[in-house]
């Protein structure tokens, strides 16, 4: 068996990757998407012919159409189009949630500024959040706390070139019950296949209501309960996800999907653990993919 592995950059999770292929002498390629080129069509024409790509770049277009192109020639792809599809875009996220009939908090999208700000006070009340509709470790994603922070924030949104900043994403806020220091602000739980592999509490830090680890947030481990994997597993079938990250919160005493990560880095999970992520993903395909 062969396995392609796309990236931008190497990271440490490639590195754990690597380091756990070489054990089990599995035959693997690195393919830096920064020097390939595809011609369309649909032939298996590719000079790295692999049984599998596993996608871990971490850009996500490239990502994306990289495995839309690669299925069309025949090849597999963990995780597939289909899933970085849904993934990499929140609203597609919420969409999904909602047809399959998992929680998930009040969501509006809105294509103005007027329009935000009503859907804000009509539905969602302050204090809201605001996301980027594709985007990643907790990036441009603002807390409105009333009125003018939102007008204020809208109004920098509007006049960003990118397009994709012109779509509001609104979220309900939910505040963190905290009676001790213990309780985690929302929980990443991995799941590859039918099988959650592990779970962290995340914890924010100092002021900053966001809680990922890309911008200086801690993390502990935390039992997987049979709510945690029951949900975590339906959202993952839910978005059509192989190997993915759920992010959980509280919502009115009840656990909430909060998005779903189609290329998940592990390191965090991993580490507060002390569980092989990466073994366990190299289990899994060569359980499923030989």
């Amino acid at each position: 068996m062969k396995i392609g592995i796309l990236f931008n950059r190497i990271t440490w999770e490639i590195k754990q990757l690597i380091s756990e292929l070489e054990k089990r002498k599995i035959e693997y390629k690195l393919i830096n998407n920064k020097d390939i080129f595809f011609k369309i069509n649909k032939k298996k024409d590719l000079v790295n012919n692999c049984d599998l790509f596993l996608e871990r770049s971490l850009s996500f277009l490239r990502g994306l159409y990289s495995t839309a192109i690669l299925e069309t020639k025949g090849y597999k792809t963990i995780n597939n189009f289909e899933c970085l599809n849904i993934t990499g875009n929140k609203l597609l996220t919420s969409l999904k949630l909602v047809q399959e009939k998992i929680p998930t908090p009040e969501t509006c999208i809105a294509y103005t500024s007027d329009a935000s700000i009503k859907a804000i006070e009509n539905e969602i009340n302050y204090p809201a959040i605001i996301k980027p509709i594709i985007g990643s470790w907790g990036r441009l994603i603002a807390k409105l706390d009333d009125f003018n922070s939102a007008n204020a924030n809208l109004e920098v949104r509007e006049s960003l070139g990118n397009i994709l900043q012109k779509i509001f994403y609104i979220q309900k806020f939910l505040p963190i019950q905290k009676t001790n220091e213990d309780i985690p602000t929302d929980l990443r739980v991995f799941v590859i296949g039918n099988r959650c592999i592990a779970a962290m509490g995340r914890y924010h830090q100092g002021r900053d209501f966001r809680s990922n680890i890309a911008i200086g947030g801690t993390a502990k481990p935390i039992e997987l309960t049979s709510e945690i994997e029951e949900l975590s597993i339906k959202a993952a079938k839910a978005t059509k996800g192989e190997i993915v990250g759920i992010d959980l919160m509280e919502d009115s005493g009840k656990l909430s999907v909060i998005e779903v990560n189609g290329t998940p880095q592990f390191k965090g999970v991993a580490t507060a653990t002390k569980i092989n992520i990466a073994a366990e993903i190299v289990e899994y395909i060569l359980n499923n993919y030989k």
